[in-house]
């Protein structure tokens, strides 16, 4: 069955096309967009104005990537350049073609390009978004990983879908780990290579942490990234011990004091580590003469004292390392002769 979603958008599973329907003649369907791997019966291929992203519907999968692409492909199929030569601006003229978006149920990886559509060529909250399938559809449930990732691509648009953001490298961590809890696929993303942060920042600096053996400059408060302690009903806030058998032998409370400075992304000065490719690690002052071990870093993430998992975790140990205050200067105040 297939529902009408909003225009000349409409949603199904995969049943009308292994059922062989004429969907040209039944709806007038020019453009197919299929959300699913496999093999596509080849009548549809071959007469229609067809496109496939072969993704799974899992929590791990990034579907947010293909977003940009499903939403070219949407809008190229209702308003091409001879009915409208200003992409994702809403036309006055009803479309030409239909489009059919489907995947194996329609229920979950479908809806989920069919939001994003709307999210951006009507700018619909995500929760319209969601209603405009549901009320045709209301088997409509997009997984809990694709509706943060819907809900992503909603932020991302007011920042022209930059996928160098910080959003969006968040959002890559979290995936990766999904797929690869070793942290090994996380390591060989070079996610962070090219936004490596500087000690040096344009703006005024109030905390800097120098190494407490050699005073050398190491961030800046601008560099570390806070993080709340866990709440005593937290999993998270209680450090439990186990024996061989998986017996608890211990449960201890996590500290009310932080012991590392942890890092929103690893500095310059911290890559010659990093290159070395290993999933975990030490960091070194970088002062040469110098060299004492200041911190630690792991792609898998690490615990603070406090019992937050920081994941992935570049740090500095609060023991290793001064915080020193920068004074502000005063303003030149004139004196009178």
């Amino acid at each position: 069955m297939l529902y009408r979603i909003l225009g000349a958008i409409y949603l199904s599973s995969l049943d009308p096309l292994t059922s062989g329907e004429d969907l040209k003649a039944k709806y007038g369907i020019t453009h197919i967009l299929s959300v699913l791997p496999g093999t596509i019966p080849s009548q549809y291929t071959e007469n229609y104005i067809h496109k496939q992203i072969e993704i799974t519907d899992e929590e791990s999968s990034n579907i947010l990537q293909f977003l940009p692409e499903t939403n070219s492909f949407i809008e190229a199929a209702l308003f091409p350049p001879a009915v409208s030569t200003s992409r994702f601006e809403s036309g006055t003229n009803a479309p030409p073609n239909k489009i059919l978006v489907h995947c194996a149920q329609g229920v979950s990886r479908s809806p989920t390009v069919i939001m994003a559509y709307l999210l951006q060529k009507y700018r619909l909250t995500f929760e319209q978004a969601l209603h405009a399938l549901k009320r045709k559809n209301p088997a409509v449930e997009p997984n809990d990983s694709f509706i943060n990732q819907i809900k992503l691509f909603k932020k991302m648009l007011d920042l022209k879908l930059d996928q160098s953001s910080k959003l969006y490298r968040q959002f890559l961590v979290e995936i990766t780990l999904l797929q690869d809890p070793t942290g090994e696929s996380l390591k060989e993303l070079n996610l962070f290579k090219k936004n490596a942060q500087s000690t040096h920042n344009t703006s005024p600096s109030t905390i800097k942490y120098r190494c407490k053996r050699c005073r050398h400059v190491l961030a800046t408060n601008h560099n570390v990234e806070y993080h709340d302690q866990p709440t005593e009903d937290s999993h998270q806030s209680k450090f439990i011990k186990r024996g061989h058998t998986n017996r608890i032998i211990s449960v201890e409370q996590g500290s009310t004091t932080c012991s590392h400075h942890f890092l929103s992304e690893p500095l310059d000065w911290m890559m010659a580590e990093l290159d070395k490719s290993e999933l975990e690690g030490k960091f070194n002052c970088p002062n040469d003469k110098c060299g004492a071990k200041i911190g630690a870093y792991s792609w898998r993430g690490s615990r603070c004292s406090c019992g937050k998992w920081v994941i992935p975790a570049f740090h500095l140990q609060s023991n290793k390392v001064d915080e020193v205050k920068v004074l502000e200067r005063a303003p030149n105040v004139p004196t009178s002769i």
